[in-house]
């Protein structure tokens, strides 16, 4: 039996860390959006969408559709597929980069994963380890209180659970959403 388990949160939370360790332990896959194929030309076409965040939101979405069917399809058989953000981190960043098209419509025809967990971080820490592992513009963009707010909420209510980690080294957190996943009935 395996099944497919989304890991957000904001940038600098451990969400690489921890979908890498769990697909260790429950030698499954650790994936993530957009993909390797699309990850090699992400920079190229926001630049080309700079002016255009419903733009954005859509190749994000793209990559969401692609590998969101990829992940259904290796836990279909048997096996257990972790993602470093999916829909929700789409659909919030889209909406507190402002745009205001209908969304949710669009998210109701993807994959959905079996369990979306979202870690919580205090921000302190966060910030440091934003620091510590060299901030890019898009981590940035959370540091202002508002974007960070705004993305929080969309990030809250599509989550499946939240789990805060503050504090936790990265076996704790693995270690916590490990049984998450058994408590869920997966």
């Amino acid at each position: 039996m395996g099944g497919f388990i989304v890991i957000e949160g904001l940038d600098g939370v451990g969400k690489t860390t921890a979908v890498n360790v769990l697909a260790s332990c429950f030698a499954g896959r650790a994936m993530s959006t957009p993909g390797p194929a699309l990850g090699d030309h992400r920079q190229a076409l926001l630049t080309a969408f700079a002016e255009d965040e419903l733009a954005k939101a859509l190749f994000y979405a793209a990559s969401v559709s692609c590998a969101g069917r990829h992940a259904r399809q290796l836990a279909e058989a048997g096996g257990w597929v972790f993602m470093d953000r999916y829909w929700a981190s789409t659909l919030a960043y889209a909406k507190a980069r402002g745009v205001t098209a209908n969304l949710e419509a669009l998210g109701t025809s993807l994959v959905q994963p079996d369990l979306t967990v979202l870690l919580l971080l205090a921000e302190p820490e966060r910030q440091r380890r934003l620091r510590a592992r060299g901030a890019t513009p898009e981590d940035n963009q959370t540091l202002a209180p508002g974007f960070r707010a705004a993305v929080l909420e969309v990030l809250q209510a599509q989550a499946s659970l939240a789990i805060d980690i503050t504090g936790l080294a990265p076996d704790e957190v693995t270690a916590q959403v490990s049984t998450a996943i058994r408590e869920s009935g997966l």
